[in-house]
């Protein structure tokens, strides 16, 4: 029975430790890093959250179901590629803990009480010895701790019988600027993913004068209106245009001036531009586009009658024809139809028919008396509105962002411009001794060799010996 449960234990053992290997594994981020980098561009050559109209028409309906069914219309939001994010913050903890002890034990590490030992210099890089047979071991030791303060900083005192050993070192903190890079990347991912989350990105078209108070969302292949705590006006909306001499106009700049209000009073007035946008309760209005609304005049006479009615409908809705039961909606307005001058082409919705979409001519009042119908339609003008298109988005992790992107600047500058650098100078006891300096730097060991250089220089002015290096 006991064998039993030490081969369980063993299996258990041995799963958790191929489970921490795989995790750890620097293989694992670099794929990790090529996939999500592959997805972002497979997200920027796919359109992300349009309509399932534009989708068909661009990828026909067999491609569509093929992408739909693997969410790449709206895969930042999916459930694989959040899990691809989460493998990776798993991997960086898994690395983090692996080495944070390491180079905790590096930073706090505690002096060896024998000094400099002849084992030690064994492995350091950097080691000098000079014979200094006129100098007492005092006088060198105040000469050395001096330029050590100046290079290195306070050097720590190891006396021993035979010898004092001056330990100095400076940037011991700049070993922690991997791990602080590592908390930044797994910061910008908290933050995206709380954005993903808790966020969303929605649109509102505006009439110049009107006011709304909820905005539209896209879910998948439907708009969801979304009430909003306030109320949003646009009070004016002006286009600037480019001093050409050309015909064709090309757009400057468009400005939408918004009011906020809330609960019936006016709380804030702001110009928006694009990437000026207006911020209020959470909520970021960017300038999108802009673009006209046309509220079109139709009249009407019936057959049988010599009066004439007039009824309005507006661009993109459905309006009762007056004295019937039938519908009307203006699909499409047209300055130049075949050379006939300003149209519309209109459909028609009666009872038990098929809808039948035909042209109505401003400059051909009887136009339309050809469809035989009891009554006779006319385009008698129109009034174009000016709209301002916002983009509305709510990211409460964009601050956790922020950060996360502001530490790993600290820790890329922490990593490349500084280095851990440990200076040793044993100087021997019994007249006539050596001194023996030793030094390492784990990065920018130019820098180090130079400065460790100019600090041997200066012992050796003091010394009559001439210059060995080993």
């Amino acid at each position: 029975m006991k064998e039993t449960k030490g081969a369980v234990n063993v299996r258990e053992d041995g799963f958790l430790t191929l489970f921490y290997d795989f995790f750890r594994s620097l293989k694992l981020t670099i794929t990790l890093l090529i996939l999500l980098a592959s997805l972002s561009i497979v997200g920027t050559l796919i359109t992300q959250n349009a309509t399932r109209a534009e989708y068909l028409q661009r990828y026909g309906i067999g491609l569509y179901e093929v992408l739909n069914f693997f969410n790449l219309f709206d895969m930042y939001h999916s459930w694989w590629f959040s899990a691809i994010l989460l493998l990776l913050v798993i991997n960086l903890i898994t690395c983090s803990v692996q080495r944070l002890p390491g180079i905790w034990r590096q930073i706090f590490r505690e002096s060896d009480s024998e000094g400099l030992v002849d084992s030690t210099l064994k492995i350091l890089p950097y080691v000098e010895k000079i014979r200094d047979p006129k100098s007492e071991c005092s006088e060198s030791e105040g000469v050395i701790r001096s330029n050590l303060k100046i290079w290195f900083g306070d050097p720590e005192r190891i006396e021993t019988e035979s010898s004092i050993t001056l330990y100095s070192e400076k940037g011991k903190f700049s070993r922690l600027g991997v791990p602080i890079t590592h908390l930044s990347i797994l910061i910008i991912l908290t933050g995206g993913i709380v954005g993903s989350v808790y966020g969303f990105k929605g649109r509102v078209e505006i009439l110049k004068g009107e006011t709304v108070d909820r905005i539209l969302l896209r879910a998948r292949d439907e708009e969801i209106p979304k009430p909003l705590d306030f109320s949003v006006r646009c009070d004016d909306f002006k286009v600037t245009y480019y001093d050409l001499p050309a015909k064709e106009k090309h757009v400057k700049e468009y400005t939408s001036f918004l009011s906020i209000l809330k609960n019936g009073k006016e709380v804030l007035k702001k110009a928006v531009q694009v990437n000026h946008p207006l911020h209020y309760e959470g909520l970021a209005f960017y300038q999108a586009n802009y673009g006209t609304i046309h509220d079109f005049t139709l009249g009407v006479q019936w057959r049988n009658k010599k009066q004439k009615a007039t009824f309005k409908v507006p661009e993109g809705a459905t309006v009762p024809v007056p004295n019937s039961n039938d519908l009307i909606r203006v699909l499409q307005y047209a300055p130049q139809v075949h050379n006939f001058g300003e149209g519309v082409q209109v459909v028609l919705f009666e009872p038990n028919q098929e809808p039948r979409p035909f042209w109505l001519l401003k400059a051909f009042p009887k136009f339309d008396e050809q469809r035989k119908d009891d009554f006779i339609l006319s385009f008698e003008g129109d009034s174009p509105r000016e709209y301002t298109g916002l983009s509305v988005t709510k990211d409460p992790g964009v601050w956790v962002v922020w950060i996360g992107c502001g530490l790993m600047i600290f820790g890329l500058i922490v990593s490349f411009f500084f280095s851990h650098q440990r200076v040793w100078v044993r100087i021997s006891k019994s007249p006539g001794g050596e001194i023996v300096l030793a030094g390492s730097a784990n990065k920018n060991r130019v820098g180090f060799e130079k400065t460790f250089g100019e600090l041997v220089e200066e012992v050796r002015k003091r010394s009559s010996e001439p210059r060995a290096r080993r």
